[in-house]
């Protein structure tokens, strides 16, 4: 081999080492453009984070499993007994969850999605347009769902209310079994504050469908602007719809709030006196004392 072939072999080397180092530094910058933001990290091995569309799928699964037959107005209602509601309803999820403003948890540990949190900002220039008018529920079940829930939603107008042109709405809060009873709800709602923070929304609200949600969303700052008794909702035959309450769920409030202020900085840390003490001597000790018995 040629002392020039070499060379030349040697330049090609360190060329496709250079474009190499260059495609890497590209896929990093893309990465971090187009990564989950990371909300929050619990002390016991959670993280909260933007919601991927690699999530959908699961989710669906995960919403059937555990938050439909547990939510009270779709528990009530028979809803997983009619194919046609739960399509149209999982569309409506998968059409809510692409808003960009939902938020998952996962175990860092096992890689096991915790919980999710439905979001989507609400403007008050798109509000009942063209989306909410050209969807057709499909299925007389999510017809009835939806019914009760608009007659809700309708009670009041928060736009008015609070002065505002958009707000962030709670759609859908869902804790997996193995990871309840250790704050995860209050902290995905509480994420919730920081994410409107984040899009400069000044307003939350959500349908708060039960005792735990409603308590939560006090904790917030939210305050209810109209509420239902259960015990007040019949269907068109006359029949009492929700007979399957639960304990202390009795009425489906809506409720919403302006942002409280956020938390305070942290005070800077106090800096170290650089003057160091002077060292006083036994024979200085024993002057000062004799001086004061005088």
């Amino acid at each position: 081999m040629s002392r020039k072939y070499r060379l030349e072999e040697e330049k090609a080397k360190q060329l496709n080492t250079e474009l190499q180092e260059e495609e890497d530094k590209i896929k990093l910058q893309r990465e971090r453009i187009f990564g989950p933001i990371v909300w929050k990290r619990l002390a016991y091995g959670i993280r909260i984070q933007d919601l991927q569309s690699m999530y959908f799928e699961p989710l669906l699964d995960i919403i059937e499993e555990h938050y439909i037959p547990e939510n009270v107005i779709f528990r009530n209602t028979r809803f997983l007994e009619d194919e046609k509601s739960v399509k149209s309803y999982n569309e409506k999820l998968i059409h809510s969850m692409k808003d960009r403003s939902s938020i998952i948890a996962i175990d860092e540990e096992n890689d096991e999605i915790a919980g999710v949190l439905i979001l989507k900002a609400v403007k008050k220039c798109d509000y009942g347009r063209v989306f909410s008018r050209i969807m057709l529920s499909d299925g007389l079940v999510y017809q009835s769902v939806k019914e009760f829930m608009n007659y809700i939603t309708r009670k009041v107008d928060i736009y008015e209310h609070f002065q505002c042109e958009i707000f962030l709405r709670y759609y859908l809060l869902c804790i997996t079994p193995p990871y309840r009873g250790k704050g995860l709800g209050y902290h995905m709602m509480q994420t919730g504050v920081d994410i409107a923070r984040h899009l400069n929304i000044p307003v939350i609200m959500g349908l708060m469908t039960n005792w735990k949600l409603q308590k939560l969303a006090r904790k917030l700052g939210m305050e209810t602007v109209f509420e239902i008794e259960y015990k007040t909702w019949h269907d068109k035959t006359g029949e009492l719809v929700f007979c399957n309450l639960g304990a202390g769920n009795y009425s489906c409030a809506l409720m919403a709030g302006e942002l409280p202020p956020p938390p305070p900085p942290p005070p800077p840390p106090k800096k170290e006196s650089n003057t160091k003490k002077e060292k006083v001597t036994r024979g200085e000790k024993r002057k000062a004392v004799q001086k004061q018995k005088g």
